[in-house]
């Protein structure tokens, strides 16, 4: 059974992230401009609302299934592999579809108001798709074959993007259709043009959101369609010298055991998105009211929407772009999962703690100049992304700003949080992310009434610095390996402001010459980031960067 390491399995994964976030703007960036600040409002509350639901049924399942099926290979136990993957299968279909009635009626009692109840129903199946798919990921990942992820993935984004955003413009349509034909607007009389707009918002969010259910459908059937004809490797004979010894109930056991605390953190994890939706909209609605003068740019839209279109562009826009490198580096943590089991399985501590360092300096790498360079370019990068929302983009430059240090933070925690899993101790997790949402929820409500949506990426941004501290510290502690600080952090750290301060100034310099936007920033960040490539091989040439980095390349090659 051909397995593939840390390096290649981070490659197709982070591979993989950059594909599908880059076709995830190509979705996300016109069906912003599509919705605008008050239809992302609702778009982002069916989500706000439904995220925990789907955390508690489906972010356990490819851990623990990686995680069990890691060391039932590193140990030999084939027919105990093949039938855990089979009673998972059934059990986390059965969970799935549990999770999707709860979905059904949480739309159903109305939660979040009638605005966004079609699209909480058109979510619904999606959690039986994505406990489904994320079984067979799970199981493969486990394996060391990373492929079935990543094909899925992408599969998944590429159906999203042509169905969410076909569907939304077709509902957009047959509004505009319906108004100009009988003044209604789905069953509701329309005085003008605008409120005809605005009463189709939440129809054309849930057109959305079907759209991306179905992709999840159809993802979820290729992935079992491919993966049945291609196999996973295991073979007559390996199964023949390992008869089954562990019943289903174990197995049962076993993977509820460790998927429900896997899962528990990652709900506290979502949490966070509940509680902007729970105090962001009611904390600005008495902001304005204390102070109307700091929000006079947004004078057109009425004083009951604004709430809801500050939320909206927020959510939309400047934290749908935080959570990019996050992603990103939760790929490495994945990726870094089945190589550490298997090693700590055979008891192997030099590998794992190679492995761990490994892991802990890509993500530094990745984190630290993607959210310095966002705190740099902020307005430059939503103005080039939707270009047709100045207001939103107004709205959300500031908190972007702040949300871009945020992203160092929560990029390098991220990984650490699957180590900890790892080792066995998922709990340790939940109570971090505990803390850090007591902490967003009180500095939500002390900041955003004085600083409004600024406030709120502060909330964020010290929630992240103590969740980083904790996860840096459990993951130090656990796994008994030093940090060395200065190598992992202190020197990509100080490339990562060379990036930003050169992205900075190449944008201004570029601003002043009559030069396109949209080229002027693409033209920053490409500068950004040779500087920062250029600053950490003058700062590492102490660690033969050029000797580590070809090695490691033959390595990729190898497996």
């Amino acid at each position: 059974m051909k397995k593939q390491g840390f390096l290649k399995g981070s490659a197709i994964l982070v591979g993989m992230v950059v594909i599908t976030k880059a076709l995830g703007l190509v979705y996300k960036v016109p069906l912003a401009n599509l919705l605008g600040g008050t239809g992302m409002g609702y778009f982002s509350a069916a989500f706000s609302l439904f995220t925990p639901v789907f955390a508690l049924a489906v972010s356990g399942i490819p851990s623990a299934m990686a995680r069990l099926a890691a060391e039932n290979s590193a140990l030999g136990r084939y027919a105990d592999l093949r039938r855990q993957r089979r009673v998972a299968m059934v059990l986390y279909s059965v969970t799935g579809m549990l999770a999707a009635g709860c979905v059904v009626m949480l739309a159903a009692s109305g939660a979040g108001g009638s605005q966004v109840r079609w699209a909480l129903i058109c979510l619904a199946p999606s959690v039986v798709f994505c406990s489904i798919m994320n079984t067979e990921r799970g199981y493969h990942e486990g394996l060391g074959n990373m492929l079935p992820t990543a094909f899925s993935e992408i599969a998944e984004t590429v159906f999203k993007l042509a169905l969410g955003l076909g569907i939304a413009m077709y509902v957009k349509h047959i509004a505009a259709e319906s108004y100009a034909a009988e003044k209604m607007v789905f069953g509701r009389i329309c005085e003008s043009p605008s409120a005809a707009e605005l009463a189709a918002l939440p129809y054309i969010a849930a057109g959305a959101v079907l759209g991306s259910t179905l992709a999840s459908g159809l993802a979820c059937m290729g992935l079992l369609v491919v993966m049945r004809l291609r196999g996973d490797g295991v073979t007559a004979d390996m199964l023949a010298h390992d008869p089954v010894c562990e019943s289903r109930r174990h197995h049962v056991r076993a993977l509820l055991g460790l998927s429900g605390s896997i899962a528990l953190a990652a709900v506290v994890t979502t949490l966070t998105g509940m509680l902007d939706m729970l105090t962001i909209s009611p904390c600005l609605r008495y902001a304005i009211s204390r102070s109307p003068a700091a929000f006079s740019a947004f004078d057109g839209i009425s004083a009951d929407e604004l709430p809801n279109f500050l939320y909206g562009s927020y959510e939309g826009l400047a934290v749908m772009l935080y959570g990019l490198v996050p992603t990103l580096t939760a790929m490495l943590g994945k990726s870094a999962l089945p190589p550490l089991t298997f090693s700590l399985a055979r008891g192997d501590d030099k590998a794992a703690a190679r492995c761990l360092e490994h892991l802990l300096t890509l993500s530094a790498a990745a984190a630290l100049p993607c959210g310095l360079g966002i705190t740099a370019l902020s307005g430059a990068v939503l103005r080039s992304l939707f270009a047709g929302r100045e207001l939103e983009c107004l709205a959300a430059e500031q908190p972007l700003a702040v949300l871009g240090i945020s992203v160092v933070f929560f990029g390098i925690a991220l990984p650490c949080f699957t180590v900890v899993q790892a080792l066995g101790k998922p709990s340790r997790v939940t109570v971090m992310m505990l803390v850090s949402g007591g902490i967003k929820l009180v500095l939500n409500v002390l900041l955003i009434p004085f600083a409004g949506l600024t406030g709120a990426a502060l909330a964020e941004l010290i929630s992240c610095i103590y969740v980083c501290a904790a996860a840096l510290r459990e993951t130090a502690k656990l796994s008994g390996c030093s940090i060395d600080l200065r190598r992992t952090y202190i020197k990509p750290a100080y490339a990562g402001v060379m990036c930003a301060v050169t992205a900075r100034l190449c944008f201004d310099l570029l601003t002043k010459l009559m030069i396109p936007h949209r080229l002027c920033t693409a033209a920053a960040v490409v500068c950004g980031g040779g500087m920062y490539f250029l600053s950490l091989y003058l700062l590492c040439d102490d660690l033969h960067a050029s000797d580590i980095f070809l090695t490691r390349a033959k390595q990729c090659v190898r497996e």
